[in-house]
């Protein structure tokens, strides 16, 4: 291996769960507009949204990027990473748009109609399952690709070792 590339995912994971689990609540919340709005809910997926996005895409800068090297040539992972770059800055600028929205359903001040909020939520939750799925799949062939790499070289560290 070249350089290390990180293979442990349980953090991206976690914070995947919790995209997905808001992806969700988000669901929940269009789905029963305007009958019913809880602030509470409102008021959490505001308020976290957006840390828990950035650390999100930190976390896959750092760990997914650095191994887009053991799954792609050059050329490729260039306009990979230009693409997740592209789609990191529209989720949260759909993220800002989403904690707006959801600040002013909290308070009863929204100026949207239902069905634009509705479907404001639609398309941040869809996009962001979208967005989870695509980046699992760059892990898993990522954990692949290490694998096969580690299969290749541990008989030889142990040839290695075993001749000392």
């Amino acid at each position: 291996m070249n350089s290390p590339i990180p293979n442990d995912f349980a953090e991206l994971e976690n914070c995947y769960d919790q995209l997905l689990s808001w992806c969700d609540a988000l669901r929940a919340v269009a789905d029963f507009l305007p009958c019913r709005i809880d602030e509470g809910l409102c008021g959490r997926i505001s308020t976290g949204l957006l840390p828990l996005l950035l650390t999100t895409h930190q976390l896959e800068d750092r760990l997914i990027s650095s191994g887009l090297g053991l799954i792609m040539e050059a050329g490729e992972r260039t306009d990979a990473e230009e693409r997740r770059r592209a789609g990191r800055l529209f989720d949260y600028g759909a993220a800002r748009d989403i904690v707006v929205t959801l600040e002013a359903l909290g308070e009863g001040r929204c100026r949207l109609s239902w069905e634009a909020v509705g479907y404001q939520l639609c398309s941040f939750f869809c996009s962001m399952r979208r967005h989870v799925k695509s980046e699992r799949e760059f892990m898993r062939l990522i954990k692949r690709a290490i694998e096969a790499e580690t299969a290749v070289l541990l008989p030889a560290a142990i040839d290695q070792t075993e001749a000392a």
